[in-house]
């Protein structure tokens, strides 16, 4: 029995385009998690009573009833959504069931076999060890670069390999001023062609005169190439998110013309897939050619 997809497919309308390449349907991450990292939480506590100080002395007590407001109506608002009175905005777009991602077919089927495909996971992340963090001599510079990067291979999919990527701010450290960038791609090849691509040379170069201006700048990779068999996620109330937030290019069967829509690839796991062992073929005792038992 396939596995029963439970997200709509991304439909691509061509309005009379032929074989011109189709944009990955990706959304844009925010920068607040960046901005909210620039500082410690101490030095923007202290960064607020100070404008507050300013407005008081600027405008008497009166001016504490903007933030009053405000502070007043987010409290209320989560409360009513903590006692649901009012929905739980918190949750939208979350699938309130076991998924489990799994790769489709070409022409966008599910088969019933888990981890049926090879994939690469591919880490790019930097870093900031200055007192200014992200705001630091070259960090901009380097962070457009590899924007620009990704940018380009989400314009063609197909032709990058590229499913989807998404972007972690480290914790460890009292301001967030390292990054990471997990990139999930179709195979090896298609990291090789990047890794070799005019973009990326280009940005090699960039890089070898930049850091010797800029002795605290950090990049860093980690590439991952996992067999098919090897591989397995599992996702329960969440949102779409890490792996199961990839999107895979698609067209009607026997079709040799463009890309005609992306397949989200979680699918129901409450049969077969329920346990790490049932979603691992390796783990089964199934044989690999590349990590023979």
């Amino acid at each position: 029995m396939a596995f029963k997809p439970l997200l709509p497919p991304d439909i691509i309308s061509r309005d009379g385009q032929n074989n011109t390449a189709t944009a990955h349907p990706r959304k844009i991450p925010s920068m607040g998690p960046i901005i909210s990292d620039l500082m410690t939480t101490s030095s923007w506590l202290l960064l607020g009573g100070l404008l507050q100080s300013l407005a008081c002395t600027a405008f008497g007590p009166k001016a504490i009833l903007l933030s009053a407001f405000i502070l007043l109506y987010r409290v209320v608002d989560n409360m009513l959504m903590t006692f649901h009175i009012t929905r739980n905005r918190y949750l939208d777009g979350a699938i309130m069931e076991k998924v489990s991602p799994q790769i489709p077919n070409p022409d966008g089927s599910f088969g019933n076999e888990p981890s049926n495909d090879s994939m690469v996971v591919f880490l790019l992340g930097s870093r900031s060890n200055h007192p200014l963090g992200v705001l630091a001599p070259g960090m901009i510079g380097m962070g457009l670069r590899v924007k620009d990067m990704i940018t380009d291979m989400y314009a063609d999919p197909e032709k990058s390999g590229i499913l989807g990527t998404s972007r972690w701010v480290k914790q460890e450290d009292a301001a967030g001023n390292e990054s990471m960038n997990v990139f999930y791609l179709r195979d090896y090849e298609c990291l090789r062609k990047l890794a070799n691509g005019e973009m990326h040379m280009e940005s090699v170069r960039y890089w070898a005169k930049l850091v010797k201006e800029n002795p605290h700048l950090t990049i860093y990779h980690e590439t991952y190439v996992v067999p098919k068999g090897h591989w397995e996620a599992i996702y329960v109330h969440s949102k779409p998110t890490g792996f199961g937030n990839t999107w895979f290019p698609t067209r009607a069967k026997d079709s040799t013309g463009p890309v005609s829509e992306y397949t989200r690839p979680l699918v129901d796991a409450s049969t077969g897939l329920r346990s790490a062992t049932g979603r691992l073929p390796f783990a089964r005792g199934q044989k690999s050619e590349n990590f023979p038992r």
